[in-house]
């Protein structure tokens, strides 16, 4: 994979489905229990995945390979244990020490993708044409 953007749109729109579709369950059920998931899901899931889809397009063409794997894998792997986590917490499937580690260690690998999110686009040289750059 040398292109990131297009991966990571793809399955951040996947994240905004099962968002809304838990969103529609629990406004038909009348159970709004999984809110918090719900919102996880909907904002480190879809929206911050459709963020580094457009940071990967606009500023980082070629982003170092291990790098953007790195973060890639870190971001994917921390918000599907987050989310499974919370709804497992939230749905009483499970108490709230069997979930606290994967809770806590999917977070921090949410942390260190945007950490590493952060590091590529320092280091990227590529900007934004300002209006005086850009073709009339």
């Amino acid at each position: 994979m040398d292109q990131f953007d297009r991966p990571y749109l793809i399955v951040g729109l996947i994240y905004g489905v099962l968002g809304m579709l838990l969103g529609i369950y629990m406004a038909s059920s009348q159970d709004h229990g999984q809110y918090v998931t719900h919102a996880h899901l909907l904002l480190v899931g879809f929206l911050l995945s459709v963020l580094y889809a457009t940071m990967h397009r606009l500023w980082l063409p070629e982003p170092k390979r291990l790098f953007a794997m790195l973060q890639f894998l870190a971001h994917h792997l921390g918000v599907v244990g987050m989310v499974t986590g919370l709804f497992l917490l939230y749905g009483g499937f499970v108490p709230p020490a069997a979930v606290e580690p994967v809770l806590a260690i999917s977070s921090l690998a949410v942390l260190a993708s945007l950490i590493l999110m952060l590091m590529m686009i320092v280091f990227s040289r590529r900007t934004l044409p300002t209006a005086a750059q850009s073709p009339a």
